[in-house]
């Protein structure tokens, strides 16, 4: 899939806030996942839109309320994203173990 020239420059400034040890790892998630979201509307190109929607998804939900913060340092409204941000899909507790 394309990519738009300013959705590369924004994987690579949200993938420079993670921590080097793991920064790969979240920069093929949110690749990938940015990729998703693309398809799902249709598209034939990732957007600046796309690679948020697909970093908050592969953001824990409990970690989610700090990118409010990141998003509007890359000049976009969070409001935009509100039902990414409180969504929990995909992030299922671990069954507790019972003993057996």
């Amino acid at each position: 899939m394309q990519w738009d020239d300013t959705a590369e420059g924004v994987l690579a400034t949200l993938c420079r806030m993670v921590p080097e040890t793991i920064r790969e790892l979240a920069r093929a998630s949110a690749h990938d996942e940015s990729e998703v979201v693309a398809s799902e509307r249709g598209a034939a190109s990732v957007s600046v839109d796309d690679v948020v929607r697909g970093w908050i998804r592969t953001t824990p939900p409990e970690q989610r309320d700090g990118l409010v913060a990141v998003i509007e340092s890359l000049g976009l409204e969070p409001e935009r994203y509100v039902d990414e941000l409180e969504s929990g899909e995909g992030w299922e507790e671990e069954p507790e173990d019972s003993g057996m």
